[in-house]
């Protein structure tokens, strides 16, 4: 399946976000994840539970049953399961048969929740994406636009589009400052955690600038700048903001000219739908609701308009696909990279 060797495009021995942490409640939900319907609550002591959500005996969704306690209990004949997946009670003969539902390991690190669906024997939190490089488990940084869009495209599309800012100047004509993408040269950096790639650019002060850091922190001249991509995972991938390194003619970078990401969660629901998970971080104007709204109003709209060019794409992809090699640039190189990385992790589960 497009554009990888095997029909199987579901990397599943990785940590998935699953949830906003305020989605799960004990009014249960159901999500479908890695093509599997997962239901999802929350005990009376507060923990996160995801469980394989159609009740094995008609197939019924529990998410449509109701909370007894901390068992789920389905809504067509009664069948109770507990947190860990245990059959409790099958009214019809007082037993529970000795069965139990699936159940999936849920992280809940601040505002996110994770999930492992692949193999038990591979279930290592400390797997999940290192938050200490994007500010959510540092003080001085800010959480902020938390949204859920669903891409009706496989996540590929969307990795690939992350990796490739090449589109910036024309999907995205309307922000200014978008020309640098097309031909700045790329740092690419193997990291511990990340695959990393970094533009070096010069820039005056912009307008956007304003909107970030008020106009009242204006400087004269070229900042030098830098913006950076990291490639954690199928699952995560992060760009920045602008991130100014140096002022002309300043000893150092004013304090409140901050950094701001760009966090992109990809968790796929079906081999050609995805859940598009979009936040931001920053540590500077940290009690700012104002800027949070104008950032959200931002982000939302570019996230959609590469959502909607996602969708299109989807589309004709694996006919177009069959019919014609695809053309590929040197801007593609980093796109191609993690296809290779992805493949392998396809490669080493198969």
């Amino acid at each position: 399946m497009y554009p990888f060797r095997a029909d199987e495009i579901f990397v599943r021995n990785r940590w998935y976000i699953a949830a906003f942490a305020h989605e799960i409640t004990r009014d249960p939900i159901e999500r479908t994840l890695l093509g599997k319907p997962v239901v999802m609550y929350r005990t009376q002591a507060g923990a996160a539970v995801a469980m394989y959500g159609l009740c094995p005996h008609r197939y019924y969704p529990l998410a449509l049953g109701r909370l007894e306690g901390d068992a789920i209990v389905c809504g067509y004949h009664g069948f109770a399961f507990a947190a860990d997946g245990k059959c409790v009670r099958i009214p019809a003969q007082e037993t529970g048969a000795g069965f139990c539902q699936p159940t999936y390991r849920i992280e809940e690190r601040g505002p996110l929740c994770w999930i492992w669906m692949g193999d038990p024997e591979r279930c290592d939190p400390e797997l999940i994406p290192p938050y200490d490089d994007f500010g959510l488990d540092r003080p001085g940084w800010r959480f902020c636009g938390a949204t859920l869009l669903p891409l009706r495209g496989r996540s590929q599309l969307l990795v690939d589009n992350l990796m490739d800012l090449t589109h910036l100047p024309y999907i995205h004509h309307h922000i200014p400052g978008g020309d640098v993408f097309k031909k700045t040269p790329m740092i690419a950096e193997e990291r511990n955690r990340s695959f990393r790639l970094r533009r070096l650019v010069q820039t005056p002060w912009t307008g956007f600038f304003d909107l970030l850091y008020g106009a009242e922190h204006r400087f004269d001249g070229l900042c030098e700048m830098e913006s950076v991509t990291d490639f954690y995972g199928p699952e995560l991938i992060r760009t920045s903001g602008p991130v100014i390194t140096a002022v002309a003619g300043l000893d150092s970078v004013p304090p409140e000219i901050g950094e701001l990401y760009f966090l992109h969660g990809i968790t796929p629901e079906t081999e050609t739908t995805t859940h598009y998970w979009g936040f931001m971080t920053r540590n500077f104007r940290l009690e700012d609701n104002a800027l949070d709204a104008a950032l959200l109003r931002m982000d939302v709209e570019v996230r959609g308009q590469d959502v909607t060019a996602i969708e299109i794409v989807e589309r004709r992809v694996e006919e177009a696909a069959k019919v014609q090699r695809e053309l590929l640039a040197r801007s593609d190189a980093p796109a191609v990279k993690v296809r290779q990385k992805i493949q392998a992790m396809l490669d080493a589960e198969g």
